[in-house]
């Protein structure tokens, strides 16, 4: 194998074992959520929070709150059945950013308000876990 080509593939995998571009795309998010006129210190803010949630299995600070999962679902059921199905459930993640592999329920389940706002919530804080300790 080319050493340039070996070097590549050892830097991707680089990249996914740390989640580096999670990170990246993390910060990304919150600076042009929050529009920092100080961008480095509000970086090195963000960082610091994020290796404390990690050290203290707290909940980092989200972009999404309640209120816009309550948006989402709303959305979702525009005849309030007060249901959404396993489909809606993954696109809706998936527009959030969200990578899932297994699912819980089994595919013909309705998932309700509540549970939806757990699960999304539970997997969010999954995803705000962007480095590797």
């Amino acid at each position: 194998m080319d050493d340039s080509v070996s070097r590549e593939i050892e830097a991707q995998e680089y990249l996914q074992r740390h989640k580096v571009l999670e990170l990246m795309n993390t910060l990304t998010s919150l600076l042009l959520f929050h529009r920092p006129e100080r961008t480095r210190e509000f970086l090195i803010n963000e960082l610091e929070n994020l290796k404390l949630a990690r050290m203290k299995d707290k909940d980092y600070p989200c972009l999404f709150d309640e209120s816009n999962l309550n948006a989402i679902f709303g959305i979702l059921d525009p005849a309030e059945q007060g249901f959404i199905s396993i489909t809606q459930y993954k696109e809706a993640v998936k527009t959030l950013g969200i990578e899932i592999t297994d699912l819980p329920w089994p595919d013909d389940a309705r998932i309700n308000l509540e549970t939806f706002k757990q699960q999304v919530l539970s997997e969010l804080k999954k995803a705000s876990r962007t480095f590797k300790s």
